[in-house]
């Protein structure tokens, strides 16, 4: 027979070796993250010769990053086109502090097995950043950062006004080459395309309509099916104060009946009143395939059987935040084909109300005179926001004949809405 004290001694061994198991797991985990830390740090240097459009991306960024893993420490250096990092130490005055206690979780971000952006803003990974008084606060991801809708600039207070200052703090991180790989799964930019259609009467009509309103006829008609938004996700988060927040998006094809936030099943007929009611107040359409949009609104898997129609206002719309994002990131977002935007020099007075509406990056002006797109950059969408504003006359917009047609055609070829 057992006794008590013979089982007490036997309960303490298998609690010892139990402590003494989970004390060697837990240092070969930090072992295996701390390879994954001095890899990422490494290849960041590799990174910043090799990628293609890295000076341009990192044009005006300023970074000290501060990871913490658990112990682990380390800091990454971004000077524009200057990188460096140091292991195991922490930086005296860092601008962002990133990573997270759990070791599990730190190995799947270093071991890139994060599926996509929206699941991972859900974890428990840190974000540290500056306070206006200049002291750090870190947060869980998701209070810091945010992933459209959610990321909108800050509402402007003047009608057709979009003047954003500030760079979101995930404009900042997505430049950090560490998050590249999740965001691409996320975007899926060789996959993912869309157009921003112009509503200047100065491009005319197709099909004895106005060029938007004849477009979302087109592929409404196609559609199997459709879906209302009951409000604009970014209005309504950003409180717009210049547009209806009801004037929200739509969905079309097969891909509908997988959706599960935001609106409803609705009609044809609902869909063009909403998109004539859109494009009267002064909101841009913007269609296409969008996997990320997909993610968001529950309608995975992506099959490419699902259209997104946003109508964008210039203060509110997500894509405000854009002109900051990494190269690889603003590929998919496309000019209508044909669309021409010049300016008059002659006309043109410098005022720069231009800027101001200019979402994308693409505007500037040089000794008194608005340039569009100087040589070497690739950054207006041809929204024509410009042309509506300019208080002289002095830019033009123009569309090829058959530029309409070549744009559907792009379009269907990567999204089938029937």
């Amino acid at each position: 027979m057992v006794n008590k004290e013979e089982i007490e001694s036997s309960f303490k061994k298998m609690s010892k070796e139990t402590e003494e198991n989970g004390e060697v797991a837990m240092q070969e985990k930090e072992i295996k993250v701390r390879e994954l830390f001095v890899k990422m740090l490494e290849d960041a240097a590799k990174y910043a010769v090799l990628e293609k459009f890295y000076a341009e991306d990192m044009k005006g960024f300023h970074e000290i990053v501060q990871w913490k893993f658990g112990s682990i420490r380390g800091y990454q250096v971004y000077d524009e086109t200057e990188y460096s990092f140091k292991i195991d130490e922490e930086a005296e005055d860092p601008t962002l502090v990133v990573g997270c206690t759990d070791l599990d979780l730190a190995y799947q971000f270093l071991n890139d097995e994060i599926e996509h952006w929206p699941a991972f803003v859900t974890t428990n990974f840190l974000v540290g950043t500056k306070g206006p008084d200049g002291t750090l606060k870190e947060k869980k991801i998701r209070k810091v950062t945010g992933f459209a809708p959610g990321n909108a600039p800050t509402t402007s207070s003047t009608k057709d006004n979009t003047s954003v200052r500030q760079i979101s703090v995930t404009q900042r991180l997505l430049r950090i080459p560490a998050f590249r790989p999740i965001m691409e799964r996320t975007y899926d930019p060789e996959n993912s395309n869309d157009v921003r259609i112009p509503i200047n009467q100065s491009l005319g009509t197709y099909e004895n309509q106005p060029i938007p309103l004849a477009v979302l006829e087109y592929f409404i008609n196609k559609a199997s099916h459709v879906y209302l938004f009951q409000m604009c996700p970014c209005r309504a988060i950003s409180k717009c104060k210049n547009y209806e927040l009801e004037l929200g998006c739509m969905a079309l094809g097969n891909g509908v009946l997988r959706m599960k936030f935001f609106g409803d099943i609705a009609t044809k007929e609902e869909a063009m009143e909403r998109s004539r009611r859109a494009v009267a107040a002064g909101l841009l359409p913007s269609l296409g395939r969008v996997k990320s949009d997909t993610i968001i609104y529950g309608a995975l898997p992506e099959q490419g059987d699902l259209m997104h129609i946003c109508f964008c206002c210039p203060c509110c719309c997500v894509e405000g935040s854009g002109k900051d994002s990494p190269r690889y990131l603003r590929e998919w977002h496309q000019k209508m084909e044909g669309v021409t935007v010049t300016v008059d020099e002659d006309l043109c007075t410098g005022c720069e109300q231009c800027l101001e509406v200019c979402i994308y990056g693409g505007m500037e002006v040089i000794d008194n005179v608005a340039v569009i797109d100087r040589e070497g950059e690739d950054r207006c969408r041809g929204c024509g926001r410009c042309e509506r504003k300019c208080p002289t006359g002095a830019i033009t917009i123009t569309i090829e004949e058959d530029g309409v047609d070549r744009m559907i055609s792009r379009i269907e070829s990567h999204v089938d809405v029937t």
